[in-house]
């Protein structure tokens, strides 16, 4: 406590200090921030001149797009007025001049004073309308013309560019005169449609207002002068005109803004400076006081340090960091007893040299992928992983893997403890062919193995719900819970095993078979006080008739294939005469064959040799047992050699 009490005073002091200092430093503060404004405000002062470039820049872009999307448009209408069965009727095949024009209307009405140039498929002139279009270049025309033949089939497109008729500068479009789809093999000749538009002092003064773009304006050689437009080039080369305007100027508006202020902050920040100098002394005075203070501190974080540390240590699983490239960067002591590793020599390296990607993995690729260090995960992941010792061995490792950042840098933290005797338990639990389920006194389940997972996910008379154990009629159900809690409440005796077994069947309805259940206590704890707390829930399916192959039998008893395969019949309740039908032989054969199997098992009775082989060890597991190939014996015959050859089984 009193520890505690002199912490708070200790802050509480350097509260006062800081204090202090940060009064001592207003002054000098402020001055600095005055430099800074005047530093900014003179950066600023310096790039008037590349706003006024960038304005420039921004004029010509806005300008550039205005005119493309006026061609764009234009290209459209061509495209519009062109583009249909009716217009190379009227337009190629018969030329209709009051369609054209009325054609033209719509055109006129949005874009004011338009030519219109229709062109036959021999590039022939058959109408021009507006001015003296006829006097266009018949080079130029042909390029339009060109252009636009060799657009692509679909869809329907058009060409747009410049063009001088009698030094006036127009913008045109062009498109072909054709049905509105042609065909992939359609590679005909067609009439072409160019539509154009003057840039007139009417089209400029429309662009101004609608860009804030001043004094634009068309300049045409020889007499071009100006050093900003957007300059106009024809294929051929050379310069046809230049549209230019004239540009903005804010960087220099914003000097005459911006000068007053410029002086006025260099002289306060002159004087403030001056102040500076009378409380750097008094600030230096703290500051020693402040920095014997973190030293103190170091002191104790570096204590803290070393605590947290020995904590970590202490722990009996392993617990490793990872970086964003998934390299260690720390691991605790249970880490080297573990791995078989010294710290040093896992600092740095790759996941991969501990870590593979399941306990199954041939290779230890893909461990460092799954450990690399990565914020945006949210929860803690849980894995299985094989684990690889320094002498090559491999075990079972169960991670818990967290995320976190730590001064802007991505940390993976593995929690990982060695399960490979428990997931061998879990395995050899998994080869019974009785179901056995541990629950707790309320019936949770707690551990099943693979029979009993299977009958409680058929629900069939026994049911899982809620993580509950139960029975689907509600009498059995009491009785199932009653031995139960039975079981976990059994108390030990002189600390030897209870001899406690409560039975029970539940019915499945119909003529099917009940299951058979019995409950029995489990001691999880030497130090367990009072009761067991576990219970052991062991469920037979008495429909199923286990079956052995007959090569595991022959290997048993000594038999020939032929003599276990008759054995395997009578187990499923079979008669003689008809083990005989079922294997193609006489029942002559068959009785032979018993004579030698009640021979070489010590028997007398088909009841006596199938007690026997129920209680052997083939029907311990659910998947039968593993025989050695290798190995001498009666099985080394497998499998039987053809009935159609030997003549028997």
């Amino acid at each position: 406590m009193k520890t505690t009490v002199d912490s708070l005073h200790n802050q509480e002091d350097e509260i006062r200090a800081g204090a202090m200092t940060l009064q001592a430093l207003i002054a000098p503060i402020v001055a600095v921030l005055l430099i800074f404004v005047g530093v900014v405000l003179s950066l600023v002062l310096t790039g008037t001149r590349f706003q006024d470039e960038a304005e420039v820049r921004r004029s010509l872009q806005v300008v550039q797009s205005g005119f493309e999307a006026l061609g764009v448009d234009l290209g459209w209408m061509a495209i519009g007025l062109g583009r249909s069965e009716q217009a190379v009727e009227k337009l190629v095949t018969r030329f209709d001049r009051a369609w054209a024009q009325s054609r033209m209307g719509p055109i006129r009405s949005q874009f004011g004073d338009v030519g219109v140039i229709v062109m036959g498929p021999d590039d022939a002139l058959i109408y021009a309308d507006g001015g003296r279009l006829g006097d266009v270049n018949m080079e130029r025309r042909r390029d339009f013309a060109q252009r636009v033949r060799d657009l692509p089939v679909s869809p329907p497109d058009s060409v747009a560019g410049f063009t001088t008729i009698n030094g006036a500068l127009y913008v045109a479009a062009a498109s072909i005169i054709a049905p509105g789809t042609r065909g992939p093999n359609d590679t005909s000749r067609k009439g072409v449609v160019i539509i154009l538009v003057p840039v007139s002092d009417g089209l400029l003064a429309k662009f101004s207002r609608k860009f804030l773009v001043d004094g634009l304006r068309v300049e045409m050689p020889p007499d071009i002068v100006a050093s900003v437009g957007m300059r106009i080039e024809p294929p051929e080369g050379g310069t046809m005109a230049l549209i230019t305007w004239t540009p903005a100027a804010p960087g220099r508006e914003l000097f005459d803004y911006l000068l007053v202020p410029i002086i006025v902050a260099s002289l306060l920040a002159g004087l403030l400076l001056a102040t500076f100098l009378r409380t750097a002394m008094r600030t230096a005075q703290q500051l020693k006081k402040g920095a014997a203070a973190l030293a103190e501190s170091g002191v104790e974080l570096e204590h803290s340090e070393t605590k947290l540390k020995a904590i970590i240590d202490g722990v009996a699983d392993s617990i490793i960091t990872f970086d964003e490239d998934g390299l260690v960067t720390s691991a605790n002591a249970s880490t080297q007893r573990i791995f078989g590793y010294k710290i040093d020599e896992m600092l740095g390296q790759p996941a991969d040299m501990l870590i593979a990607d399941g306990p199954k993995a041939v290779n230890a690729s893909g461990a460092t992928r799954v450990l690399r260090a990565d914020p945006t995960v949210g929860e803690t992941e849980y894995r299985d992983f094989s684990g690889c010792r320094k002498d090559g061995g491999r075990f079972t490792l169960d991670a818990a893997i967290s995320h976190i950042t730590y001064r802007s840098a991505a940390i993976a933290i593995a929690i990982m403890r060695d399960v490979t005797e428990r997931r061998r338990a879990e395995e050899t639990l998994n080869l019974l062919s009785t179901g056995m389920a541990l629950v707790d006194r309320d019936c949770r389940l707690l551990l099943a193995n693979r029979s009993a997972s299977r009958l409680l996910d058929l629900g069939d008379g026994l049911t899982l719900s809620h993580g509950r154990i139960g029975a689907s009629r509600r009498e059995q159900m009491e009785q199932l819970r009653e031995l139960v809690d039975r079981a976990c409440s059994i108390e030990e005796r002189d600390n030897t095993e209870t001899t406690f077994a409560g039975v029970m069947t539940i019915d499945r309805g119909g003529d099917v078979r009940p299951l058979s259940i019995m409950v029995a206590p489990v001691q999880l704890s030497a130090k367990a006080e009072g009761s067991s707390q576990v219970a052991a829930v062991f469920i037979r399916d008495l429909e199923v008739r286990q079956s052995v192959p007959p090569e595991v039998l022959a290997k048993l008893f000594g038999l020939t294939p032929a003599e276990a395969r008759v054995v395997v019949e009578l187990v499923k309740g079979k008669r003689p005469q008809e083990v005989a039908d079922d294997l193609n032989v006489s029942l002559n054969t068959v009785r032979n064959q018993l004579k030698q199997i009640f021979s070489k098992t010590d028997t007398g009775r088909q009841s006596e040799l199938i007690s026997l082989v129920l209680s052997s060890a083939a029907f311990v597991s659910e998947h039968g047992l593993v025989i050695d190939e290798d190995d001498s014996g009666a099985a080394a015959d497998w499998p039987p050699p053809d009935p159609a050859q030997s003549g028997s089984l």
